[in-house]
């Protein structure tokens, strides 16, 4: 663009509005008209009193939640690999380890942690999970969740971590 088309431009650009200033008496005479409006507006609803929330809005430090996640995610770490998974049952040599891993548990749910496993669970689509893998087997009908990876956390009834898992998918079949 040349420099002559952008000073047109600039100049085009640049409109100047012929108001003149309002005079004291014009300022007096609109803030009355206004008021008076205001007051035709809600002369026939009742004044309305402002309330506070009905529960206490909490803020809670990022670390710390970080940091209670951690411990969920440990103590649920810890729990899965002393559980006999065919019995569900803790090993024999875990079994007062075990009892520290549900007073964990409990104190968690306490302050409204809830750690969410869900092998076994059957898998929809829809669910907030993040999968890692499929696997396909002849013998599903249906999607389940073969191994949770991490699990779910809830907080107060709030995700605050997705859980990771792998899924076990029926195997296509060719319906020709």
């Amino acid at each position: 663009m040349s420099r002559k088309n952008e000073q047109r431009r600039r100049n085009s650009l640049r409109t100047e509005f012929p108001i003149a200033p309002a005079t004291p008496n014009q300022f007096a005479t609109c803030i009355k008209s206004l008021s008076g409006a205001q007051g035709l507006v809600f002369r026939d609803q009742p004044k309305q009193q402002i309330t506070p929330p009905a529960r206490p809005i909490e803020t809670i430090p990022a670390e710390l939640v970080r940091g209670l996640a951690a411990i969920a995610n440990s103590a649920w770490r810890a729990k899965t690999k002393m559980v006999d998974p065919t019995t569900g049952e803790p090993h024999e040599p875990m079994r007062r380890v075990w009892k520290d891993i549900e007073r964990i548990y409990r104190h968690l749910e306490d302050i409204g942690f809830r750690v969410r496993n869900h092998t076994g669970d059957p898998y929809d689509d829809g669910q907030p999970m993040k999968v890692i893998t499929s696997e396909h087997r002849p013998e599903v009908t249906r999607k389940y969740v073969i191994t949770t990876l991490l699990p779910t956390l809830y907080w107060k009834g709030q995700i605050i971590q997705h859980g990771e898992v792998e899924i076990a998918v029926p195997s296509a079949t060719d319906n020709v």
